[in-house]
C-alpha cells in the first residue's frame, strides 16, 4: 500500500501520494519546485520529504539530487509512454497500490504467459 513502508511519515506519505497523483494525470514525475506548491512548503522541505522516500525506498533518482526517476530504488528503471505511466498510477492510487509491485507482478504474468506457464 502506498506510504507503508517502515518509517514513513504521514507527510512522507502525503508527498507520496501527491507525487503518484501527478504522475497519474500527467505520464511524469513533478518538479521539486511543483511537489513543494501541491503540499503547501517551500521547495527545500519538499526536497528533504524527497530525499526521505528515496532514502526509504520509495522513490528512486538517476542521480542525486537529480530529478526523480520512479519508484522504488532496487532494480531497474523500465521506461514506458507517457499514457501508460499515467494509468499505472491512476490504477495504483485509486486501489492503494504500490507502483513498484503492480509493474512487477504485471511484467511477471506477461512473461509467464508468453512462455505458456499461466
Amino acid at each position: 500500500m502506498i506510504g507503508e513502508s517502515f518509517g514513513v511519515t504521514p507527510r512522507m506519505a502525503e508527498a507520496l501520494r501527491a507525487i503518484t497523483e501527478h504522475v497519474a494525470l500527467h505520464g511524469v514525475m513533478p518538479s521539486r519546485r511543483l511537489l513543494a506548491a501541491k503540499l503547501g512548503c517551500n521547495p527545500n522541505n519538499a526536497n528533504r520529504l524527497i530525499h526521505s522516500l528515496i532514502e526509504r525506498g520509495e522513490l528512486s533518482a538517476m542521480t542525486p539530487g537529480g530529478p526523480l526517476s520512479g519508484f522504488g530504488h532496487q532494480g531497474v528503471a523500465v521506461f514506458v509512454p507517457a499514457h501508460v505511466a499515467a494509468t499505472l498510477a491512476a490504477f495504483c492510487l485509486a486501489h492503494g497500490e504500490k507502483l513498484t509491485a503492480v509493474t512487477a507482478d504485471a511484467i511477471t504474468l506477461h512473461i509467464d504467459q508468453l512462455e505458456g506457464r499461466s
